[in-house]
């Protein structure tokens, strides 16, 4: 097996193979929710006895999480399915970053690139999900207005 370059931009530049071409690539907060998903069982492992196995269990899960949900939301033809999974794609960004802050003080070489990644994935998430769920005072998606009869 292969590791992925260690750092973003040579991720960015080659795709990996099972998505070359796939539209799902031009989406970039997919390309850095996968750059991590890949890097981080691997990065993880260094931390060793350090940290317990729990907390390196569900950060790994949450991260996995977050490129798992944006594929499957970007998938999804429906607004508000979109909306949806790119909501919970949000909720394991914002759990990673707790299991971040559970690592204290243990030195971990790549946690302000996590960090730095991580919040850039939320930024595109929420304004992906405001612009995908209808404004305040508008009927809900899906549901259509009818006209009164005369």
């Amino acid at each position: 097996m292969t590791l992925p370059p260690l750092d973003f931009a040579a991720y960015e530049a080659r795709p990996p193979r099972a998505l070359d071409g796939d539209p799902l690539w031009r989406t970039r907060m997919y390309r850095m929710a996968s750059y991590l998903g890949t890097r981080c069982r691997d990065d993880a492992a260094r931390l060793g006895a350090r940290v317990s196995l729990d907390v390196t269990h569900q950060f790994v899960r949450a991260i996995g999480s977050i490129g798992a949900n944006i594929a499957e939301g970007y998938s999804r033809g429906a607004r508000h399915d979109r909306a949806r999974f790119y909501t919970y794609a949000l909720g394991s960004v914002r759990e990673a970053l707790v299991w971040i802050d559970a690592l204290g003080g243990t030195p971990w070489p790549p946690r302000d690139e996590y960090v730095d990644l991580l919040v850039q994935i939320r930024r595109q998430l929420l304004t992906a999900i405001k612009a995908l769920r209808p404004a305040e005072g508008d009927t809900k998606l899906g549901v259509r207005r009818r006209t009164p009869n005369r």
